[in-house]
């Protein structure tokens, strides 16, 4: 879907941002700083993060500046060819929203990068779960939100949804373990209101507490992508995304409970399908996608996402490879690997 004159206005007035932007200030302003000095900045981060929404909050404030906007949805599309259709509609001095293009970076970098050198006035916004690899490619990681904001953006959904959360520290704590248990993700938290009116926080937590609990939370409605219906969609959209040895990675790390590091990775991953190197290459494609996190910006030191460790255990179960794993993390936190 091509999409022009994307911004909604009531009376010569912006749109409301959206609620995934609660706390989202910092991230805003940086993302509207390198708009200004580049010509091709990506918003990555793990999905259901808020990356939409953090770009189409940026592309709505260029386009109050009198700048020509034009937005491309690719999540439906498996070429690059509404991208030229789009921008050649244009005028010259153009911001470009290149939305959920996750599937084709390789293709759309190439093609960006002609566009780019063929319309000097031209500049590029990309949300995907991974970086385009274009040489003039500046990238902005999404975390999720901080726990504050999260309770915050949970307490709003339940307001809307009729169904305020109890005023009272009990109901705060019960909040925020919630949002901790679905990774402090927008879109799981949206989710996870959903299903308030059905039950109260204590029961929705215990259920989200049990293992592989958080991945069957579901959407409904139209609007909603199938890539977000569910926690399990969304994360399985971003297995397909992975190589081979990504997907192995990701099932056989799941067996961690916690913080761990690469070379505590290699030691427990490594076998004839999985050699130390493809480790190493692995655990930075995950990492480039957010389904791998630095803990306290140490490289060295690594955990995986609750929900994230959750899918991966579904698959690590399905490969037959649970107990064996279990037993290698077993071995090596008692310092026998």
């Amino acid at each position: 879907m091509v999409m022009t004159g994307i911004f909604d206005r009531e009376d010569g007035r912006a749109r409301h941002a959206s609620p995934e932007l609660i706390g989202r200030g910092w991230e805003s302003a940086r993302l509207d700083s390198l708009l200004e000095r580049s010509r091709l900045v990506t918003v990555v981060g793990l999905g259901g993060v808020g990356k939409s929404a953090l770009a189409a909050d940026a592309v709505e404030r260029v386009g109050r500046t009198g700048t020509t906007v034009v937005a491309v949805d690719m999540a439906g599309f498996n070429g690059v060819e509404q991208v030229f259709h789009a921008v050649g509609r244009s005028s010259s001095e153009a911001l470009l929203l290149v939305d959920n293009c996750d599937r084709l970076p390789g293709p759309a970098a190439a093609a960006l990068s002609r566009l780019l050198e063929a319309r000097p006035g031209l500049r590029v916004l990309i949300t995907s779960r991974r970086r385009l690899g274009a040489a003039d490619e500046t990238v902005l990681p999404l975390a999720p939100m901080q726990l504050n904001d999260a309770v915050s953006l949970l307490e709003l959904r339940a307001r809307q949804l009729g169904t305020p959360l109890p005023d009272n520290e009990e109901a705060r704590v019960t909040a925020g373990r919630i949002c901790l248990r679905l990774d402090c993700l927008p879109l799981a938290l949206g989710l996870a209101a959903g299903r308030l009116p059905d039950r109260g926080p204590r029961e929705l937590l215990a259920r989200l507490s049990e293992r592989g609990g958080p991945l069957g939370l579901s959407g409904v409605g139209t609007d909603i992508p199938g890539r977000h219906r569910t926690l399990r969609h969304c994360h399985g959209w971003s297995h397909e995304l992975c190589v081979a040895q990504e997907r192995l990675l990701w099932a056989r790390l799941s067996a961690f409970g916690g913080t761990f590091t690469r070379t505590a990775a290699e030691r427990v991953c490594e076998d004839e399908q999985l050699s130390r190197p493809e480790i190493a290459t692995a655990v930075d494609g995950l990492v480039g996608q957010g389904l791998l996190e630095h803990v306290n910006e140490r490289p060295e030191l690594l955990r995986m996402p609750r929900t994230v460790q959750d899918y991966g255990a579904e698959w690590l179960t399905r490969l037959g490879e649970e107990t064996r794993l279990l037993e290698r993390v077993l071995m090596w936190s008692r310092g026998l690997l």
